[in-house]
């Protein structure tokens, strides 16, 4: 398994969070307006910026999380996309 202080260099410009979950490495980019972004296009973005590090981890599962906004929720509590890396 790739060190997750490696994984949140290679997906800094692309994630606002990466951490570890229970299926695995997950990032997450929080949004309040699409503005044509999807899950897919994050997954992409997400598995190109690991391919440009060499790294051997790629996108298992990716999808969004839509809620009602609410001032002050932490970017998992909030509308965003995620990819869990595998």
């Amino acid at each position: 398994m790739a060190k997750l202080s490696t994984v949140r260099d290679a997906l800094g410009a692309v994630a606002d969070t990466v951490g570890k979950g229970k299926s695995g490495i997950i990032a997450r980019r929080s949004f309040f307006y699409r503005h044509g972004m999807t899950a897919d296009k994050f997954a992409a973005q997400v598995n190109a910026a690991l391919a440009k590090n060499n790294s051997s981890l790629r996108v298992k599962e990716h999808g969004e999380k839509y809620v009602y906004f609410k001032g002050g929720h932490t970017v998992a509590q909030g509308s965003h996309w995620w990819a869990i890396l595998g």
